[in-house]
């Protein structure tokens, strides 16, 4: 599965599920992203796949291109073809949460029109993957 239709899956699932409650979350430069859950599971997002993972639309819009038809990466683009500013493209300069279904991440680049809603980070997590979705 790609990373769009993880993202179309991921809004699919019911935001009230347990799964999907946050009961902390801290974001670190060096350390990245770790969320607690309401479930009892924690999840830990490196900053540079997070970025890669971008659910905003010009990164899905990214992603779905061809690899041959991929321009070198622009400051604002997706990390699937890596930036030329890399170091800033991966840290961040501010995150907030948007409601109490997601996490907004400004990147060190500009790119600031990522919502990561929880139900799509629980999907990506490296730790966890797609087997604790619907379970």
């Amino acid at each position: 599965m790609n990373e769009n239709e993880l993202i179309d899956l991921a809004l699919n699932q019911p935001l009230a599920a347990d799964e999907f409650k946050p009961v902390d979350l801290h974001i670190d430069r060096r350390a990245g992203l770790t969320i607690e859950w309401k479930d009892g599971k924690t999840s830990r997002f490196d900053l540079g796949y997070l970025r890669k993972m971008c659910p905003c639309a010009q990164c899905r819009v990214e992603r779905e291109k061809p690899m041959a038809a991929k321009k070198p990466a622009a400051v604002g683009t997706s990390l699937t073809v890596l930036p030329s500013n890399i170091d800033k493209a991966t840290t961040f300069d501010d995150a907030k949460l948007v409601g109490n279904y997601a996490i907004s991440i400004v990147w060190g680049d500009g790119h600031k029109t990522g919502i990561y809603d929880f139900r799509y980070l629980r999907l990506i997590c490296p730790t966890h993957g797609d087997s604790t979705i619907g379970k």
